[in-house]
């Protein structure tokens, strides 16, 4: 096969009017996509302006999320409202033509120039342009060439794992939007959307019940919530809710805490499941624990709040600061944060009236 066969493969271009009308997106992503488009038409106000200062709007957006994050409701939102083309990479050509990946992106890059208006997207940045790789010295060369300024290209990237991508590279973009998982509007949107026709299903309660999916599990769950018998008789109650989320195979994996739960079950040494575990306690009993707590030791208790807010697995010397804390899964991530340091100044100011 040619060279020129294999650029052709491995990009491609979608007209606007080509895009999808009904998708399920994550909404929290389209409302980034809705401020980005206010921001474009406001660069449209002002760009004599800015032209005349030197400067440029740019337009090279970096997406940053958690595995399953629906990116693409970001650049499908934008293509069909601005209107513009789209522009990708076929991820199997960029990963199966790995000498040739430095000039696919070339000539991706050029395509999208050449087709303006367009956007061209880059998704799993940390695979396509991996850190101290020949094509991230690439992409951000391309990146320094295209913009939205002269050549009407709009670049949209996206990572999971923003740390395997060079700092140079992350520096190379104008706008960077965090999105931090599913929202329960998210969670409400998509399932209102899917489940459309099963008025036995309520949307909010199984929202509530999926709190941490990530987006691409939320949509396999709707899928076998929506493939389910009908109750004829009236609205599933919210526990047989949840027994149809357990039963139904669909688990979120990309949320760290599940996965570690399921590899200790196959492995035969499943734990409590953390939720479970949380314990209510008057606010003034509870402040006195933390002060405990940080008399006792300080760095073990900040440690394991960290990792509580963080969602990370826990580690065998974190569930034994658990098991003598167990207070410490009470509240949420704010509340944590909050009274452990009330707890160190008032442990300090304790200190130094005892001259320690």
């Amino acid at each position: 096969m040619s060279e020129e066969s294999i650029y052709a493969e491995a990009v491609t271009l979608t007209e606007p009017e080509k895009q999808p009308t009904e998708r399920l997106s994550q909404y929290s992503v389209v409302t980034k996509a809705m401020e980005h488009h206010s921001l474009m038409n406001r660069y449209d106000k002002v760009r004599r302006n800015l032209t005349e200062a030197g400067m440029q709007f740019g337009g090279r957006v970096l997406l940053i999320g958690s595995v399953g994050t629906d990116f693409e409701a970001f650049t499908h939102y934008l293509c069909r409202e601005v209107p513009l083309k789209l522009v990708r990479f076929r991820m199997e050509k960029m990963l199966y033509e790995a000498k040739s990946g430095a000039n696919i992106l070339r000539v991706g890059f050029e395509y999208a120039r050449r087709n303006s208006p367009t956007a061209i997207f880059v998704e799993k940045v940390e695979t396509v342009a991996p850190a101290r790789s020949d094509r991230s010295a690439v992409l951000q060369d391309e990146l320094k060439r295209t913009g939205w300024d002269g050549e009407e290209v709009l670049v949209v990237a996206a990572t999971t794992r923003p740390r395997d991508v060079d700092a140079d590279l992350l520096s190379a973009f104008d706008r960077v939007y965090v999105i931090e998982g599913t929202t329960l509007e998210d969670r409400i949107r998509v399932l209102e959307q899917a489940l459309k026709g099963r008025e036995d299903i309520d949307p909010t309660a199984a929202a509530e019940l999926t709190e941490g999916w990530g987006f691409s599990s939320l949509k396999l769950l709707a899928v076998s919530l929506f493939m389910t018998e009908k109750n004829e008789a009236g609205q599933i109650p919210r526990d047989k809710i949840e027994e149809l989320i357990t039963k139904s195979g669909v688990i979120p994996l990309s949320n760290p805490r599940t996965l570690e739960s399921v590899v200790k079950s196959a492995g035969g040494t499943s734990q409590p499941e953390i939720e479970n575990l949380n314990i209510e306690y008057p606010d003034d009993f509870l402040d006195q624990l933390y002060l405990m707590a940080v008399g006792e030791d300080y760095s073990a208790t900040q440690r394991v709040i960290e990792v509580l807010n963080d969602g990370m697995p826990l580690s065998k010397e974190d569930r034994e600061i658990l098991a003598r804390y167990p207070f410490l899964l009470s509240g949420t991530a704010e509340d944590r944060l909050t009274r452990l340091l009330r707890a160190k100044k008032s442990s300090d100011r304790l200190q130094r009236i005892m001259g320690r």
